[in-house]
């Protein structure tokens, strides 16, 4: 494949350039070709806007800002390695940090309560929440004005425009959005989707060499996609595995796997909102009556709920995707062999909620390297069967190389099972994962 790569959020927290020029050896050295910089979203504004340099206003300080200097540094350093940087601008969604600091009516809901008594009155998935208003007509100057300064700066042909995880409450706190319905009545969410599509994809369209990237959401969200999206738009799953995949394929675009249930990064290392009640509980919920039933009528060994509530991490994306789990997906299962090609590759998503550059490697190395052998070869071997078994004494032999070359990769396994391969599978059987 074409595009093997690692999302990197640098707006939950900072990566400084040191942890960031090691991710780009780290990638160089695992076959992977794209450092996907996911610079912005609500929580922090990062990085410099010479047209509006207030947006740095909410950076978390001033030394955790990247100057043009720097974001050129990074494209060169990632060039000289073979590394393509794709920049993200997350928008509409996720947009409170920088915008409100230009002007606060391109922001709606930014005053609401990030997680209301229902779902269907969320604002937001997480603090700090925040939209931009697709009805005011300032939003677009600003999106042009900013769209135009990091467009001169990356140069690389493939420029991510986001569209995830908006939130249609969110528009109900916008005076503009709710005069923009009165204005066309029988007008739907998806319809106030396509306006802004309509508005902005001229904006994004500036270079004839240009592909634009979105989040999957634009055209599969099941209450906010646009109607019509341009076909020539590479779409970025990450929900429901190879089901939103065949979607996209079958629909026609061209397709970056990241499915949360495999590729998400974050995942498993315990929920990071505070006080959750969730946490506060000392002997296991009661089973739904039919599950309690069930084991009553047929008592096991194992008693399916346990006093360690919640202590399969407690994040949304439970549980942690280790290196097999990543290694074992397959991402083009149930696909023609027509609606395959529309993969052109993965990236697992490093959401860094939990990660900054003090632990950065830790997280993302060498698991990662399961999705790069998968990638650049395959996860089978010439008889069919899944190369599990073969990769687990490769993977642990190449920590030991990240190790020596500067990146603090994790250890997968006790140095016993490095030092005797495969003393440590479960299976004799070297078959076991199958075909």
């Amino acid at each position: 494949y074409t595009h093997r790569g690692v999302l990197y959020d640098t707006s939950r927290n900072f990566l400084n350039m040191k942890a960031i020029y090691r991710q780009i050896d780290a990638l160089s050295y695992s076959k992977m070709n794209v450092f996907h910089w996911h610079i912005t979203d609500n929580q922090a504004w990062p990085i410099e806007i010479k047209a509006y340099p207030q947006m740095t206003k909410d950076a978390y300080s001033a030394r955790e800002i990247y100057t043009h200097k720097d974001v050129l540094a990074v494209i060169k350093y990632g060039r000289e390695r073979g590394v393509r940087v794709m920049p993200e601008l997350d928008m509409p969604g996720h947009s409170a940090a920088g915008w409100l600091q230009v002007d606060k009516k391109a922001v709606t809901c930014a005053d609401s309560w990030w997680d209301n008594d229902g779902w269907t009155h969320h604002s937001a998935v997480q603090p700090n929440p925040g939209q931009l208003d697709i009805a005011y007509e300032g939003t677009y100057k600003l999106i042009k004005n900013v769209y135009k300064e990091l467009s001169g700066l990356f140069k690389d042909n493939l420029f991510h425009v986001g569209f995830d995880e908006l939130h249609t409450y969110c528009y109900n706190y916008s005076s503009y959005s709710q005069d923009w319905f009165k204005k066309n009545p029988g007008a739907t969410y998806p319809d106030f989707a396509q306006y802004y599509i309509d508005k902005a994809l001229p904006i994004f369209q500036d270079k004839p060499s240009r592909r634009l990237v979105m989040w999957e959401d634009v055209v599969l969200s099941p209450d906010f996609p646009a109607k019509k999206v341009p076909k020539d738009i590479i779409m970025q799953s990450w929900n429901k595995g190879t089901d939103n995949i065949k979607a996209l394929a079958k629909a026609g675009y061209d397709i970056i796997v990241s499915s949360a249930d495999f590729l998400y990064l974050d995942c498993g290392h315990g929920g990071w909102v505070t006080n959750d009640p969730r946490y506060n509980v000392n002997s296991p919920p009661p089973l739904p009556k039919a599950i309690q039933d069930a084991f009553d009528a047929n008592p096991s060994a194992y008693y399916p709920a346990s006093n360690n509530y919640l202590g399969s991490g407690a994040s949304w994306c439970d549980p942690y995707k280790t290196w097999q789990r990543i290694y074992a997906f397959d991402f083009t299962e149930g696909l023609t062999a027509e609606e395959a090609k529309h993969v052109i590759g993965g990236e697992v998503a490093m959401w860094a909620e939990q990660a900054d550059s003090t632990n950065i490697d830790t997280k993302v190395w060498p698991r990662t390297a399961a999705l790069a052998e998968s990638l650049w070869s395959g996860n089978r071997n010439a008889k069919g069967f899944k190369r599990a078994t073969e990769l687990s004494a490769r993977i642990q032999e190449f920590r030991e190389r990240l190790v020596e070359r500067g990146v603090s990769a994790a250890p997968l396994v006790p140095k016993y099972c490095l030092q005797h391969p495969h003393h440590c599978d479960l299976h004799r059987n070297q078959t076991a994962w199958g075909k």
